[in-house]
């Protein structure tokens, strides 16, 4: 350990130093009894505050509650020596950070998309937001799992944290909702706008928005509009522009909204199995080999023609169905099943809320070219038809 800062934790040992930020340090450490390697954050408030220190308290023991496969572990934390420490899981897959730097795919990048979206969901579920949502702060497990880390801003819903508004930690300017930009309360859609700054960056490489200063920066997230994709990703721009909307209205309301339209994109990125048919040889062509006579092979070339172009038609009848069963698992086409049933009941006996509703859920969750879920969708609400087409990948 560096000896210039030395500090005794209670069944913890700090080993070599492996990052630093603002007033905060992170050292390799090991706790003693159960005996493992964790990694230990220490902070140390300007003036060692002791209103600071406790918030600070407060909010790790508000992530220790936390268990969940994207959100860092938390061993132990507390207050010592006018310090607060943090005990966490160390996690050696890198940062979002330098993946990005090195380059990533759109699979992976919606991958950690979703990893993330159900962080967020978790803690958001349990009243905290994270209010720092940026690459470095998206570590990764060896197998490349994503996880969310540095909670040290965040703060419950509709309370008041010492911490944060005395600005020792503000955040991110580059990844800074507008509303918080702007100074107002923020709920957990400003995460979601923070995520949708994560997404730019890693379709682009480079940040949504960039500046020479902070005020720059915080100009353009509050008027500037979302830049346009290339044409390569085109495709995405809908769900950008949901993501990086000014209104915190015109977003995706909850992180489980977020989790679920994800999985939809996830479908469509994720390798598709081979269905080529293959066909054992017709007996007509063998037969057709050993005889001289051209009448067997004109008769069995217009049985080809005729097997092939039947084979084509019953296929274009299928296509729907056939990729469907190829994106969707046995489950989920059971359940797509039993709603477009359902669906149709209550449409059937004039229970048109309920069939929107269920009809909806077809096409966002499971397949938004369903025929029957279009047509019947396009007659009980023209305007949420042409959004949910508008944002079908075609």
């Amino acid at each position: 350990m560096d000896d210039s800062f030395n500090i005794n934790i209670p069944n913890f040992t700090l080993g070599k130093e492996i990052g630093r930020g603002g007033m905060a340090r992170v050292f390799l450490g090991e706790q003693l009894e159960p005996k493992r390697k964790v990694a230990i954050k220490i902070v140390t408030p300007q003036g060692n505050d002791p209103k600071i220190l406790e918030d600070l308290q407060k909010e790790g023991d508000t992530v220790a509650q936390f268990s969940h496969p994207n959100i860092v572990t938390v061993f132990a934390c507390g207050v010592i020596e006018q310090n607060y420490y943090l005990a966490m899981e160390i996690l050696g897959g890198g940062d979002l950070k330098q993946k990005i730097e090195s380059g990533i795919t759109e699979l992976e990048a919606f991958n950690i998309m979703l990893d993330m979206a159900k962080a967020l969901e978790h803690a958001h579920k349990r009243g905290t937001l994270h209010r720092d949502i940026k690459p470095e702060n998206i570590l990764f497990h060896e197998d490349g799992q994503a996880v969310l880390v540095d909670f040290g801003i965040a703060k419950a819903q509709n309370t008041v944290s010492e911490f944060t508004r005395v600005g020792a930690v503000v955040g991110t300017p580059h990844y800074m909702s507008p509303e918080r930009a702007l100074g107002k309360e923020i709920d957990e859609r400003s995460d979601i706008y923070a995520l949708g700054v994560v997404l730019y960056e890693m379709l682009m490489g480079k940040k949504v928005f960039d500046g020479g200063d902070t005020f720059a920066i915080s100009y353009a997230h509050v008027h500037e509009p979302v830049p346009d994709l290339p044409e390569e990703k085109a495709k995405y721009q809908t769900l950008l522009n949901k993501l990086l909307a000014k209104n915190p209205d015109d977003r995706f309301q909850t992180s489980t909204q977020l989790v679920a339209q994800l999985k939809k994109y996830l479908r469509r990125l994720k390798p598709v199995t081979d269905t080529t048919h293959s066909f054992a040889p017709m007996p007509e062509l063998a037969a057709m080999k050993k005889k001289s006579s051209p009448l067997p092979f004109i008769i069995t070339g217009v049985v080809i023609v005729l097997t092939v172009l039947a084979g084509m038609w019953f296929m274009d009848r299928q296509q729907a169905i056939e990729i469907n069963q190829t994106t969707l698992t046995r489950e989920q086409q059971v359940e797509m099943s039993n709603k477009l049933g359902a669906a149709s009941g209550q449409f059937n006996m004039g229970n048109f809320d309920l069939a929107e509703e269920l009809y909806e859920t077809v096409l966002v969750e499971f397949d938004c070219k369903d025929e029957e879920a279009r047509n019947r969708m396009k007659t009980l609400n023209k305007v949420k038809f042409d959004q949910i087409v508008a944002s079908c990948d075609d």
